[in-house]
């Protein structure tokens, strides 16, 4: 029975669905509240901090849509909007929480009127304008028409051809004449009205609709400052009328009698979608539909363009994405083509890939990809489009294939940053937590791929997120409580607390000052928001405190929005939260060959020992359960004796191995390491020994 030992170089790959005997050695079998960092390890996830509360009850209903406008690190604001098909309310913040006034007329809030904002609202913006749709509401044309009336009989073939001042019977001022082109010269009809006798503007045919309905087309959010607004006005948009042509030369743009499914932005085009159709502004001009003359297609004109596919095409989503715009159906994505500059006579659209998406889901893009969502069952799958360099070919690999039924269905919500390969998804199955992608490329290789989830205990009961957005390296939840809804944010670069050599893992992190009853020998801090008494909340002493600084105090919950501590700790601001649990689970250990690559099933693998390496880490626990038995539980806590900095009550952050006895079976026993304190862990690798007898010589 010899006596094998092999390393696991490190922790980094998620979690994976696959049997254990297929699994790369880096995967586990659970990874909760963890990130999997190339720099540090596999760390305690970052905290949540909480920001505000920005409306004082929760929200009756999650469908509530939310937009951030993100135009500068130091302008952003938070849109909520809540509705019924009779009502609708609206509500502005800056990112820092503080209230923006909003001015709307009923008329233009009956345009946010829908039975479900998350879904039926859309929002862009663009400069100072962010654009909202409403996909439930049918564009329509007003009933103005075209005064006037058309001057003579339609013998006009030329415009050559019309009456000037040395006509026998010469041209009044505002008369409109068409001119119907000939055999020689065809063109579509066009109509131009006289300004003297001797020169005519290209106008529009008279006895027909001109204006699109504002009431019905999308809305407009409005600041009365770019730089630092603090009110906001909802308000129609002011689109250009049809000014020259017919029904036929200048028809209606396509998405009138139809609603809008989205909207988007492309090479300084403001978009529509509608069915099969993609319908662009003319260039640098946002609100204009109509050509401004018929008897030429001009490059700036507008465009309206539909997909030609064998499936059904209605579009859902546009994004713009590796210099060109990737379109989105249930179940095709095309790509707009163009060569050079946009213009209504070199674009196409083209099918570039068949994938089922999730219409319901916006994909994101992250650098030179796209991520979207695909429906499976009672789960959801994540691809990751890509266009292969130096070529035209499209692919979207499945990123989930390792994962199957890891996510589950009805994502509601989708966020990336690509400054920290981060990816984050949000279902409405489970409102309080997040499933969270991390990867790591190098060049076209891409080295790590995990998968994890993040849960969040102070939002487990009767509690929601209703939205995610990362912004640079800070990832924002919108969450509702029965209490009110707030703002936290998550800094996934794990800043380090002022004065401080770590970042407290608490949720709902505030730093408070409290005040010392000298009578009853106790402090009290009272939360900015309300946390329900079955969710302790801790207290750690800040950076500004002279000694012991990072310390745990002893705590305990008078009401659900009070902390109190014996004696006075009221000199010193503290930091007050929500402890949470991480929790990896290692995969069933295998004797390997073929450099690790394949598990050797047969013989018997007696597990002995494993060890853990770790940095900067103050605690966590180990727990052993061999298949039958109690569970074993092997703490390390930092305090070494011996060591100058292992003192009492100090919080000693150390780096080493930690060696624990397993005693059993490989795949009879099950390995955890948990965390639930604040402070951080960080592991890089671990390793096992064990006895290994086989019946037979491998050959």
């Amino acid at each position: 029975m010899p006596l094998v030992s092999t390393s696991i170089p490190n922790l980094l790959n998620g979690v994976s669905q696959q049997p254990s005997s297929l699994r790369q050695v880096t995967q586990g079998e659970v990874q909760e509240n963890a990130l999997s960092s190339v720099i540090d390890g596999l760390v305690k996830r970052p905290p949540t901090e909480h920001i505000a509360e920005i409306i004082n009850n929760g929200l009756s209903s999650l469908g509530s849509a939310i937009h951030v406008i993100d135009r500068s690190p130091t302008n952003r604001q938070i849109i909520v909007v809540s509705a019924t098909t009779s009502s609708a309310s609206l509500d502005i913040f800056n990112i820092d929480g503080t209230s923006i006034t909003v001015t709307a007329s009923s008329t233009d809030l009956q345009y946010l009127y829908c039975a479900n904002p998350a879904q039926d609202l859309q929002f862009l913006t663009v400069a100072d304008y962010t654009f909202v749709v409403n996909k439930t509401k049918t564009v329509a044309m007003l009933s103005d028409i075209v005064a006037g009336a058309i001057t003579g009989a339609d013998n006009y073939q030329e415009f050559s051809d019309l009456p000037t001042s040395n006509s026998s019977v010469p041209p009044s001022v505002g008369q409109i004449y068409e001119v119907v082109g000939s055999a020689t010269n065809a063109f579509d009809n066009f109509y131009v009205k006289a300004v003297s006798q001797d020169a005519y503007e290209e106008t529009v045919r008279p006895g027909i609709q001109y204006k699109l309905d504002p009431a019905t087309m999308p809305h407009a959010l409005v600041p009365n400052s770019s730089s630092a607004p603090t009110s906001f006005t909802l308000q129609q948009n002011t689109y250009n009328d049809r000014v020259v042509g017919d029904l036929d030369s200048a028809p209606n743009p396509s998405f009138v009698g139809k609603t809008i499914a989205n909207v988007f932005f492309f090479k300084n085009r403001l978009g529509f979608l509608s069915q099969e159709n993609v319908i662009m502004s003319a260039a640098g001009d946002f609100f204009r539909f109509f050509p401004k003359t018929v008897v030429t297609v001009l490059a700036d004109g507008p465009i309206d363009v539909s997909v030609s596919h064998t499936k059904v095409a209605t579009l859902k989503h546009a994004i713009a994405f590796n210099d060109s715009l990737t379109l989105f159906s249930s179940q095709t994505q095309f790509v707009v083509e163009n060569e050079g500059a946009l213009t209504p006579q070199t674009i196409s659209i083209v099918p570039s890939t068949e994938f089922e998406n999730n219409p319901a889901v916006r994909p994101v893009g992250a650098g030179n990809v796209l991520y979207f969502v695909a429906s499976r069952g009672e789960f959801s799958s994540v691809r990751e489009y890509y266009i292969q360099a130096d070529t035209v070919i499209s692919d979207a690999i499945e990123i989930t294939a390792h994962v199957p039924k890891y996510i589950p269905k009805n994502v509601v919500r989708l966020a990336t940053s690509s400054n920290e390969d981060i990816l984050v998804a949000l279902s409405s199955n489970n409102r309080d937590r997040l499933y969270v992608y991390k990867w790591f490329s190098d060049g076209s290789q891409k080295l790590q791929a995990s998968w994890s989830t993040w849960v969040f205990p102070s939002i487990t009961q009767l509690g929601a997120i209703l939205d995610v957005t990362i912004l640079e390296n800070d990832l924002y939840m919108v969450v509702s409580r029965s209490d009110g809804v707030s703002i936290e944010k998550i800094s996934l670069q794990y800043i380090d607390d002022e004065n401080l050599p770590f970042n407290a893992r608490i949720d709902r992190k505030v730093t408070l000052t409290g005040t010392y009853d000298a009578g009853t020998n106790k402090t009290t801090w009272t939360l900015p928001y309300t946390q329900a008494l079955s969710v302790p909340v801790i207290a750690v002493k800040s950076g500004s405190w002279p000694s012991r600084k990072g310390a745990n105090i002893t705590t305990t919950r008078p009401t659900t929005t009070t902390v109190e501590a014996v004696g006075d700790y009221s000199f010193r601001p503290v930091m007050l939260g929500v402890e949470y649990t991480m929790n990896y689970q290692f995969s069933t250990q295998y004797v390997r060959e073929n450099s690790g690559q394949q598990s050797i099933q047969s013989g018997r693998l007696q597990l002995r020992t494993m060890r853990i390496n770790f940095e900067d880490t103050g605690f966590f626990k180990v727990e052993v359960t061999p298949e039958g038995r109690t569970t074993n539980t092997y703490e390390y806590t930092g305090v070494v004796l011996n060591k100058p900095d292992s003192t009492i009550g100090d919080v000693p952050l150390d780096d080493g191995t930690f060696r624990f006895p397993i005693q059993s079976k490989n795949d009879r026993v099950t390995i955890n390491i948990k965390s639930d304190s604040y402070l951080p862990c960080a592991f890089q690798n671990a390793e096992w020994e064990g006895f290994y007898t086989l019946r037979s010589n491998r050959i």
